[in-house]
């Protein structure tokens, strides 16, 4: 009898209870999504040759990397919604073949330019498969 009338008491007006639970979860969010923290998005490496005397044989090696941006929480959630990429500009090739990659690497969407920022990149070290270009001249007869 008396579980009988906890259960009731529990019970009654559920919907405003259920309301003010709905409405204490929303002001969690609201607060939350104005908080400044960092998260790590994986990002992929887009590289662009700029050395004419190399061409570029295949994807970088990892193709994809970790990168911990800071920021609101609200707008690092949008990075995951958009393409977030990594541009890697290999210039004066010679013999290397591992190439460093930093944060302000980094191309943001317009949007979140200013908002979000790059802190760190893992692996910090990306790998090309690079040959030398066939001439452009041939001899002549």
């Amino acid at each position: 009898m008396r579980a009988y009338r906890v259960t009731r008491r529990m019970l009654r007006n559920w919907q405003l209870k259920l309301a003010a639970l709905a409405l204490a979860v929303l002001l969690w969010a609201l607060v939350r999504a104005e908080q400044p923290t960092e998260q790590w998005v994986r990002v992929r490496v887009e590289p662009q040759l700029l050395d004419p005397a190399y061409v570029l044989q295949g994807p970088p090696r990892p193709r994809v990397v970790q990168v911990r941006f800071a920021g609101k929480w609200r707008e690092l959630g949008e990075l995951a919604i958009e393409k977030t990429v990594i541009v890697l500009h290999v210039r004066n090739v010679g013999r290397q073949r591992s190439f460093v990659l930093d944060p302000s690497m980094v191309r943001l969407p317009d949007g979140l330019r200013g908002r979000v920022s790059a802190v760190d990149v893992r692996p910090a070290l990306v790998s090309l498969e690079l040959r030398r270009a066939a001439p452009d001249t041939l001899p002549v007869r």
